[in-house]
């Protein structure tokens, strides 16, 4: 069991690998009284072709992790949820782009039942042709109910509007007719590939002593047998720089416009960590600018050139690159404030004083989360698929740089972009 130490802020914790691949991690917090777990996979809504160490492919339809997610909540010996609510624990599960995670907390002293409770019904799918058809059924009314929200609309529009192949253009969910077409066999063979325990990792956040929990779960794997791990890449499609469409218009039930400006970046080929510093120098400079640090903002607002509701994103992936600013406001005001704003941007570029500050928040948000059991396994589990581990994410922030922040931004395309406007369908 390796032991790693972030001496700074005195956070601990052990790694160590069973014999059957399971990457387990425990992190110690002796101080506190719950214990939350994690149990993941890195497979998403990203993996809808995949690839092993021998050439094997697999293709599925979109919507299939998240569908697993659902399938493997249900049991033939009773009601998973009932079970863990009896042991005074509370569990969950979720699917994005890039994982699906099972995790539960629990302040209870025993922690052993509800462990090894998660690593068993994960580690169990057990389904009918009869149980895969009424999900279907289930999960399509979910998909129908997003598509109602005009926010959650408006983002998946967005990517609609700038992927061409890219999985971001379809719903974690999938949609309707994806969803229709998964079939047991699917289920299966995409569980078998991606559920194997050398693809996974479990994460303990707990104040009970490591090699305790380390015990319990070799003990639990010890009595499970599984096939031989078939490394798996996910593989996705060459994606085109340009955007699929440079406006798209969507009618629905709403009583105001909501509007988005999407810039498609290219995807870097770099190592992970430099693509890592690169996002946050990014999410950094927006927020210097695009916030109300800038002496400039409230006059944009009373302008009306932005409204109380603009906002951006960003995220720069192994697999994507993307800005996205969204507003309640006329869409071709926010894609001219944007452009004129962005070269402005490019011209005065952050000063040292706004990055000190926004680094020192970033890193008090980032330590707040060491006192967040289940935010400590999800930003482990993420920085781990990332590429980084935790404390490399905070020495990233630590160590950057105005020059490096101002650089990313001066040398930014931003000509690939797209509107996306959803608008009242009454006339």
């Amino acid at each position: 069991m390796n032991r790693f130490e972030y001496k700074q802020f005195n956070e601990v914790y052990y790694e160590d690998v069973c014999e059957n691949g399971l990457k387990v991690i425990v992190w110690h917090k002796p101080l506190f009284k719950s214990t939350s777990c994690l149990f993941g996979t890195p497979f998403g809504a990203y993996d809808l072709q995949q690839i092993t160490d021998d050439n094997e492919v697999f293709k599925y339809y979109s919507g299939i992790a998240h569908f697993l997610e659902h399938k493997l909540f249900e049991s033939q010996e009773g009601d998973i949820l009932s079970e863990f609510s009896e042991l005074g624990a509370n569990v969950n599960a979720f699917t994005s782009y890039q994982e699906t995670v099972y995790y539960f907390s629990t302040s209870d002293e025993d922690v052993e039942t509800p462990l090894n409770l998660l690593l068993d019904f994960v580690q169990n799918l057990s389904i009918t042709e009869e149980s895969v058809e009424k999900e279907k059924g289930i999960i399509t009314q979910e998909l129908l109910m997003y598509l109602q929200n005009p926010d959650s609309r408006l983002y998946f529009e967005s990517f609609k509007s700038m992927y061409h192949n890219n999985p971001l253009k379809e719903d974690i969910g999938g949609s309707p007719e994806s969803v229709s077409k998964i079939t047991k066999d699917d289920l299966e063979e995409c569980y078998n590939l991606n559920y194997h325990p050398g693809n996974m990792m479990i994460i303990v956040v707990t104040p009970k002593d490591p090699n305790v929990i380390m015990d319990i779960i070799k003990e639990n794997q010890s009595k499970k047998t599984f096939p031989k791990y078939k490394n798996v890449i996910r593989q996705i499609m060459k994606e085109p720089l340009e955007v699929v469409t440079n406006e798209k218009i969507i009618e629905m039930d709403v009583s105001e416009t909501k509007c988005s400006f999407s810039i498609k970046l290219p995807v870097l080929d770099t190592s992970d960590e430099e693509r890592v510093k690169r996002d946050w120098a990014i999410n950094l400079s927006l927020q210097s600018y695009f916030s109300s640090l800038n002496s400039d903002y409230q006059k944009w607002i009373d302008e009306k050139k932005i409204t109380s509701y603009f906002s951006f994103d960003s995220d720069i992936g192994k697999d994507h690159s993307y800005i996205i600013f969204t507003d309640n406001n006329d869409p071709d005001t926010l894609k001219e404030f944007v452009l004129t704003q962005f070269n402005n941007f490019k011209k005065t570029y952050m000063s040292e004083k706004d990055l000190k500050m926004l680094k020192n928040k970033t890193l008090g948000y980032l330590l707040r989360l060491y006192n967040n059991l289940e935010n400590i396994s999800v930003s482990y589990f993420r920085d781990a698929m990332n590429g980084v581990s935790t404390f490399q994410s905070l020495n990233i922030v630590q160590n950057l740089d105005v020059d490096y922040c101002n650089k990313v931004i001066k040398d930014l395309d931003i000509s690939n972009n797209t509107l996306t406007i959803i608008k009242s369908n009454s006339n």
